[in-house]
C-alpha cells in the first residue's frame, strides 16, 4: 500500500544498511536538539520519579519510551527521501509524538508486562522442576545452582527475542489504536513473522546490530564504572537509553522493509 512512500529505507538498505541505520539514528538525535533535550529531560525526570514512586514511575517511563519509538518508526517508514526525513525531523515535537501515540504505547506496554510475567512463570517452573530446594536458600551463594539452571535458557531466549523483536516492534509502530498496540507484542509467537525473518539480508543485518548493541552496552558499563564518572552515571545512562530507543526504532523499520521486499 505504501510502496511509493518508502524510498528512504529502500536507499538506506541498498548499500551499507548498518552504516545508514547508525547515520539515521545520529541525525535524528542532532538535527532537532529541542526534541532530543526535551526527551532526555523527561526520561531523566521519570528515572528520578521511579526512585520515589516505584512501579508508577517505571510504567510512565516505559510508556513514554515506547511513544517516542513509535513516533520515530513511523517517521522513518513513511518518509520518501533524506530531504523529507531531515525536514520532518526538524519539525518534530514531543507533544505531537505523545498525543498521537501514547494510547498505542500504553496498549503495547501492558502486553509486554503480560509477556514478562509469563516468562517469569516459565522460568519459575523450570527451577521448581529442577529439584533445587528453594525454601532452604538463605544466602546469595546458595543461588548459584539456580543461576546455573537458568543461564542457558535465558541466553537462548535473549538471543531469540533480540532477533525477532525489531519485527515485533515494527508491528507496534504501525498499530493505529490501543487494541492494535496491545495485540502487536503477541506477534512474537506468529509463525509467519518468524518465517519472514529469514528472508533476504535480515538475519545478517540483525546479528550485526545485536553485536554492536552488546559491545556498546559493555563499553557503557565499563565507562560508568570509572571513579570520576560515577556522579554523572545516571545522566550518561539516560543518554544511552535514548540513543538505544532511537536506534531500535530505525532498526525495526529497516528490518521490516527487508522482509517485505
Amino acid at each position: 500500500m505504501h510502496e511509493q512512500r518508502r524510498f528512504l529505507l529502500d536507499e538506506a538498505r541498498a548499500v551499507e544498511p548498518v552504516k545508514n541505520t547508525l547515520r539515521l539514528t545520529w541525525e535524528f538525535m542532532v538535527l532537532n536538539k529541542k526534541f532530543t533535550l526535551t526527551a532526555l529531560s523527561l526520561l531523566l525526570l521519570l528515572n528520578i520519579l521511579t526512585t520515589f514512586l516505584g512501579i508508577i514511575g517505571m510504567v510512565l517511563s516505559g510508556i513514554f519510551s515506547l511513544t517516542i519509538q513509535i513516533y520515530l518508526s513511523k517517521l522513518v517508514y513513511f518518509t520518501q527521501d533524506i530531504e523529507e526525513f531531515v525536514a520532518q525531523t526538524k519539525a518534530s515535537k514531543i507533544e505531537e509524538a505523545v498525543s498521537r501515540n501514547s494510547f498505542i504505547a500504553s496498549g503495547a506496554y501492558i502486553a509486554w508486562i503480560i509477556l514478562f510475567v509469563l516468562l517469569l512463570f516459565i522460568l519459575g517452573s523450570i527451577v521448581k522442576n529442577s529439584g533445587v530446594p528453594l525454601e532452604n536458600i538463605k544466602s546469595v551463594e546458595e543461588l548459584i545452582p539456580v543461576a546455573k539452571i537458568l543461564f542457558l535458557p535465558i541466553v537462548i531466549l535473549t538471543l531469540l527475542v533480540s532477533y525477532i523483536r525489531p519485527l515485533v516492534q515494527s508491528n507496534i509502530a504501525l498499530a493505529e489504536n490501543f487494541l492494535e498496540g496491545f495485540f502487536a507484542p503477541f506477534t512474537i509467537f506468529s509463525p509467519s513473522l518468524w518465517q519472514s525473518s529469514f528472508k533476504n539480508s535480515y538475519p545478517k543485518y540483525i546479528f550485526i546490530i545485536i553485536g554492536l548493541t552488546f559491545l556498546g552496552g559493555l563499553l557503557l558499563g565499563i565507562f560508568v564504572s570509572l571513579p570520576f564518572i560515577n556522579m554523572l552515571a545516571s545522566f550518561i545512562v539516560v543518554v544511552a537509553m535514548y540513543g538505544y530507543m532511537v536506534l531500535i526504532s530505525v532498526v525495526a523499520m529497516m528490518g521490516r522493509r527487508m522482509v517485505e521486499s
